[in-house]
């Protein structure tokens, strides 16, 4: 916004992976016969969160978590995160995501024109090419 006027120009964007923030546990109830899994949200991790909320406000960057269903995933799951994130004080995330896999996460990327980069763990930043980035690179 520039003298009052409002301006339809999009701020920076920046995807982060729930694998950065907050990872998911596996919880399995056995029973006689019968096996049942849950998949439940893990801790967050505080340290992580903060970086994202500081780069956040102090660069006027829009954040999206992204999830993968693939790594088991859920719009519920997404959500529950979303809620846990904000109860803590500690949500740098405009918004959610749900991605079929990393593949499908890439494939949007050329799409992007504000895009600045897509925060990831080490194992899998290099898939994103020139946007991956690690979180301690920043």
């Amino acid at each position: 916004m520039k003298g009052g006027d409002i301006s339809n120009v999009s701020s920076p964007q920046v995807i982060c992976v729930t694998d950065v923030v907050i990872g998911l546990k596996t919880e399995e109830e056995k029973k006689f016969l019968s096996r049942r899994s849950t998949v439940l949200i893990g801790d967050v991790d505080m340290l992580n969160a903060n970086k994202l909320w500081v780069l956040s406000n102090n660069y006027g960057i829009s954040l999206e978590l992204a999830g993968f269903a693939s790594e088991g995933w859920s719009e519920e799951l997404l959500d529950k995160t979303f809620e846990k994130l904000e109860r803590r004080v500690v949500n740098p995330f405009n918004y959610w995501q749900l991605y079929e896999d990393a593949q499908e996460l890439v494939g949007t990327l050329p799409y992007r024109a504000n895009l600045r980069g897509v925060i990831d763990v080490p194992g899998r930043v290099a898939m994103y090419g020139s946007a991956g980035v690690e979180l301690n690179n920043l």
